[in-house]
């Protein structure tokens, strides 16, 4: 047996769903991380903002404007440097002030000039639209940068004072402590992620092979089975999930392969037992003819003349079993393709009576028909009178001498029904079911006098199944028996023929 590089290297099924349960995971942790980061960098900015408003408020509260001139009232210690004197003085905090820690706010005048700036403002590089888009009514808000390239936030508005602007307060917080906190969540994230992803791969594993333990314990029954022990079955899983299902389905199937491996041990032993006797037969009557030494000339032709008759008949049975057993070997391979065309039953019938009248005769037997109308049937006129030909003879063979065998055609149902009534010993009901099963007989002895073969009715079940038809039987011990037959029947009118068409091959059933 060869293997490709592919099938070597393929994983097995629970390995392909850890894979499949990490890849998921891993996807579902990168999405929730970003999502995370997006929101927490979303709310620190929109924290900072509304911190940066509020401070606004409290320089614009320490502003007053009197006669043209904006004065600073130092109410709050979190301005230092508003006065310029600060700046000179080394001993003022300002001086050494970050701008990490350092309040960073500044005010200008309606026309933009500065008239107040904390120490580390100075150093900022602000952009020009900062004080435009105030003054325009819409206050600004951006990240600028300071002259060590740290990132600062700023926010910049007007105060107004009955309707005009006296000045433009821009207020900023730097954004080191903001970059600090995100980048402390991404380090913890890329941290935590892999031992996550980790232990999601061996939680996984772990599912996956639970999991497939009933799979486990489906593949060694099936193994067991494969050994040749067919009465063995799949346990059950106490949960009715799929797997349960599945195991349903396999003794399901399991159950028919059994019942058709027994079918065909019988059908062997049958056929063989059936072939078996007219070989028997032959032989028997060969041997008795060559050991008997007859010198009378007209002996010796009458003794040869009646043995060659009696391996005549046991030949032309022997030849009609050979034939049933080929016919149901072509359809069990699906070989047997049937013609269709339009066929008058009623013309049918008429041939049949025609061809058994003779074996009825014989045992004296009274064969009639009753058909109350014309009907016309899709379908293999040779294997509609073959089947015809076989229930009648079924029916003669089971009749006690005297009695009566009516063929009955009516139309039922938009259906063709076809009624072979006997008046013969009957079918006990045990039987029944199992009357079209191959080489089936109630009376064996009875079968084994009257020459059959136990395929007639199987046939018939075959043929009437090609046809999309059904078949059933009623029957009573000592009443005689009604085998019924049901035909679809064509919707052409009586004198407009079906055009010949192939019938799709049919398998007989079981």
């Amino acid at each position: 047996m060869k293997f490709t590089l592919s099938q070597l290297h393929r994983p097995s099924l629970r390995m392909q769903l850890t894979i499949w349960y990490t890849l998921v995971f891993a996807v579902l942790i990168s999405c929730s991380g970003f999502l995370l980061y997006v929101h927490l960098q979303n709310t620190l900015i929109s924290t900072l903002d509304t911190a940066l408003r509020i401070r606004s408020h409290q320089v614009a509260d320490d502003i007053s404007y009197e006669h043209g001139i904006i004065i600073f009232h130092n109410n709050t210690d979190e301005l230092p440097g508003f006065d310029k004197d600060d700046h000179d003085d080394p001993m003022q905090p300002g001086n050494d002030a970050d701008v990490n820690t350092d309040t960073l706010a500044r005010v200008l005048d309606a026309q933009g000039h500065t008239v107040g700036v904390t120490p580390m403002f100075e150093d900022l590089i602000v952009p020009q639209e900062s004080i435009d888009l105030p003054l325009h009514g819409t206050p600004w808000e951006g990240n600028v940068r300071g002259a060590n390239g740290e990132n600062v936030r700023i926010y910049s508005r007007v105060l107004m004072e009955d309707g005009r602007v006296i000045a433009i307060i821009q207020v900023g917080a730097s954004l080191t402590q903001f970059k600090v906190a995100l980048a402390s969540l991404l380090t913890d994230f890329l941290i935590l992620a892999p031992i996550t992803l980790c232990l999601s791969a061996i939680g996984s594993y772990i599912l996956a092979s639970r999991t497939f333990r009933p799979i486990d314990r489906l593949i060694r029954t099936a193994k067991r089975i494969k050994e040749g022990d067919l009465h063995h079955r799949v346990p059950l899983p106490e949960t009715h999930d799929e797997v349960h299902r599945l195991a349903l389905t396999l003794n399901e199937m399991l159950e028919e392969l059994d019942q058709a491996f027994m079918r065909q041990q019988r059908f062997v032993a049958d056929a063989s037992h059936e072939l078996r006797t007219p070989v028997a037969a032959i032989r028997s009557l060969t041997d008795v003819a060559l050991l008997k030494s007859l010198t009378n000339e007209k002996q010796i032709a009458e003794k040869y003349i009646s043995t060659l008759s009696n391996i005549n008949t046991e030949a032309q049975r022997l030849g009609s079993l050979i034939s049933d057993l080929l016919l149901l070997a072509r359809v069990d391979e699906g070989e047997t393709a049937l013609q269709q065309e339009a066929v008058h039953l009623d013309m049918l019938i008429n041939a049949v009576l025609i061809n058994a009248q003779p074996l009825a005769m014989e045992r004296n037997i009274t064969i009639k028909k009753q058909i109350t109308t014309s009907v016309i049937v899709p379908g293999n006129e040779g294997r509609l009178i073959q089947m015809m030909m076989n229930l009648v003879d079924n029916a003669i063979k089971y009749t006690h001498p005297g009695g009566y065998v009516t063929l009955q055609l009516t139309e039922e149902a938009h259906e063709a029904c076809l009624r072979v009534i006997d008046t013969g010993i009957g079918i006990p009901a045990e039987h029944l079911p199992h009357i079209f099963e191959r080489f089936y007989r109630v009376d064996p002895a009875h079968s084994s006098q009257g020459g059959s073969s136990g395929l007639g009715l199987a046939i018939v079940k075959w043929i009437v199944y090609a046809h999309d038809g059904s078949i059933s039987a009623e029957s009573e011990p000592g009443s005689g028996s009604t085998f019924t037959v049901r035909l679809p029947m064509t919707e052409s009118r009586p004198d407009s023929p079906l055009p010949s068409m192939e019938k799709p091959r049919e398998k007989i059933p079981s």
